[in-house]
């Protein structure tokens, strides 16, 4: 807070408030700090190191890996999605099957380096 005199009103001291920055996203997760609330969700596009690491280097709070199950599994057969209009309304079904790379791949030293630019985000499994 800063203030001064003012000279139109004798005695009077007004106080303004300076925003010096923008307001703060940062939060802890678990006794982790995270710079943003603000992260990805897990999908379709978090399923290689190589794609986490966009996540890593955008202003995320920090780069969730893909669902995984214990063995890698491809999920379910093409097609997994489906539309259908009705009279200007529409309704969809989408059925991946969970596809990943299993549960070791997302947890390895080398995956989680290239996801993370090396360390420079919380990485969430």
């Amino acid at each position: 807070l800063h203030s001064y005199r003012s000279d139109s009103i004798p005695n009077c001291i007004s106080i303004y408030r300076i925003m010096t920055a923008e307001p703060s996203l940062a939060t802890t997760l678990s006794g982790i700090s995270l710079p943003s609330c603000v992260y990805n969700a897990s999908g379709p596009r978090t399923g290689s190191a190589a794609a986490l690491s966009k996540i890593a280097t955008s202003a995320s709070g920090a780069v969730l890996a893909k669902s995984a199950t214990v063995a890698a599994q491809k999920g379910n057969p093409l097609p997994r999605t489906w539309q259908e209009r009705f009279d200007g309304t529409g309704s969809a079904l989408n059925s991946e099957g969970l596809p990943n790379s299993g549960i070791d791949y997302y947890l390895s030293a080398s995956t989680v380096l290239e996801a993370t630019a090396n360390g420079s985000k919380p990485y969430v499994v």
